[in-house]
């Protein structure tokens, strides 16, 4: 933009333009490191819509936000506007953070499943496996080759013995456990990924050589570690293990787990009976023990990622995964080798009685009961999906993980929340991240409808904006026809396709 119009946007925010939102310190700061972007694209004004800027305040209706580059300058009342910006009229809309899915796969699908995110309102994710084809995505994403979303990015995951995932980083002692953080911290993890068959020796390990690293570790609380013993880890996934740990027969059940052989010609053999020991756990709860247990998480700042939405779903019988019209709708958009590794997953597993689905449901329940008491004890509790495995699409499934949330007892803004600036704190990017305020990364989503009245609104995405590029209406309908089209196309996939999920 030339000088006169930044002088112009100067003068104007420096005056109190935006009321509340005049050019803080902050906007300040963004005005100078957007100064090389602006002066090519310029400033972008949002203007007229509600503004729910994920800080607690209050929504601001008829706002006006001003972005230059990737970064917020200002955001707040709407004032007369300088010349020289560019303006897009969203009166009506609703104006959110850019969501945050804290457990994807398979990203390094770039011209499929690393845009569908953005165009879907998620433009930050947390790949929860590490492959070096997954770093490539995250560098070309970086240096604008790609759309695609802010990445934190795990290391291969660090498993035991009877691993059912192919191309993990297996370790049998403490000793190998030790050299797999090492070799995750010098691969460019962002975090160490735990798995569910590490002995308790193996991930005492791994969490004291993590903390001596300086690295985090994150994922599965082991089946045989009780949750108790887990504290450390930064964010425990999937809500598994709680029954177990806050039974009143906890001891005897762990000594069981620990006492069960492997059966090598049946890998899953172990997982399945930990998930059997686990419901029947649901018998003997202790409210007592729930309580301390959350206590101690909340006090330890350990975090949550529940991932309802994919355990509802495999709750249900495959062939009414696979014929959901939802689903069905969705698939156009993801890659055929993926559709081919789904459809592997699926037909492996034999339908279900309605009696069985019946007890998985009630147990489901039964857990997002234990998720609310989680979260009023003071856990926190991010939003993140499972993307990339069977039947969990890219951005779409993140809009359902947040009506699950509500339904177990969250209220829309601590839903919002949960991907939003709890997310973005979660991930240690709350600095850049996570609200719509002066200084943060121009990430935002535009909505045709208030997602605090709904939580579900926000699948009614009108526009987005990722690293400060606006993609409204006609750019969104375009990128989606390139996706559908795209994922028609065989592409080389990574040799650990298969292991690389969940």
């Amino acid at each position: 933009m030339g000088d006169l119009a930044r002088r112009d946007v100067l003068s104007w925010l420096g005056k109190g333009a935006l009321g509340a939102a005049a050019l803080t310190a902050a906007g300040q700061s963004a005005w100078a490191a957007a100064d090389d972007s602006a002066a090519v694209g310029g400033v972008t004004v949002l203007r007229g819509a509600t503004l729910v800027d994920g800080t607690g305040r209050p929504p601001v209706p008829d706002s006006t936000v001003v972005l230059a580059g990737d970064r917020i300058l200002a955001a707040g009342r709407l004032r007369d506007l300088p010349r020289g910006v560019t303006v897009i009229d969203v009166t009506g809309k609703y104006v959110i953070p850019g969501l945050w899915d804290l457990h994807t796969h398979a990203t390094f699908f770039e011209t499929t499943l690393a845009p569908l995110h953005v165009l879907q309102g998620v433009t930050g994710i947390r790949e929860m496996w590490g492959m070096p084809e997954t770093h490539d995505t995250r560098r070309r994403i970086e240096a604008g080759e790609v759309l695609g979303p802010r990445m934190v990015v795990a290391s291969a995951i660090v498993d035991g013995p009877g691993s059912i995932w192919p191309g993990s980083d297996i370790v049998s002692t403490p000793e190998q456990a030790r050299a797999a953080v090492h070799r995750a911290k010098d691969g460019g993890a962002d975090f160490v990924k735990v798995y569910s068959f590490l002995s308790p020796e193996c991930y005492a390990a791994i969490a004291d050589e993590a903390r001596r690293a300086r690295i985090p570790f994150a994922g599965h609380v082991p089946a045989r570690v009780p949750v108790q013993r887990a504290l450390d880890q930064h964010t425990h996934e999937h809500l598994y293990n709680l029954f177990t740990s806050t039974s009143d027969n906890a001891d005897a059940l762990y000594a069981q787990l620990n006492a069960l052989p492997d059966d090598p010609a049946d890998p899953n053999w172990w997982g399945r009976q930990a998930g059997r020991i686990e419901r029947a756990a649901l018998a003997t709860h202790s409210e007592r023990r729930a309580r301390r247990l959350f206590a101690d998480m909340a006090r330890n700042g350990t975090w949550q990622s529940p991932t309802l939405f994919v355990e509802r779903n495999m709750s249900r019988s495959p062939e009414h995964i696979v014929n959901d019209p939802k689903a069905l709708e969705r698939m156009r958009y993801m890659p055929v080798e993926l559709r081919a590794q789904w459809d592997l997953i699926m037909s492996g597993r034999p339908p279900r009685t309605p009696e069985e689905v019946a007890e998985l449901q009630r147990f489901g329940d039964a857990r997002m009961r234990l998720l609310k008491q989680m979260h009023d004890a003071g856990v926190g509790v991010v939003a993140g999906t499972d993307a990339g495995f069977a039947y969990v699409f890219p951005g779409f499934s993140l809009h359902d993980e947040l009506a699950l949330l509500v339904q177990a007892g969250l209220t829309e803004a601590e839903a919002l929340r949960a991907a939003t600036v709890d997310a973005a704190r979660c991930v240690g990017r709350e600095q850049e991240s996570g609200t719509v305020t002066p200084g943060k990364q121009a990430d935002l989503v535009v909505l045709d409808a208030n997602p605090l009245r709904d939580i579900t609104n926000v699948g009614r995405v009108h526009a987005v904006v990722s690293r400060g590029r606006y993609l409204g209406p006609q750019d969104r309908t375009r990128l989606l026809k390139d996706i559908e089209e795209a994922a028609k196309e065989p592409v080389e996939a990574p040799r650990t396709l298969g292991g690389c999920l969940h």
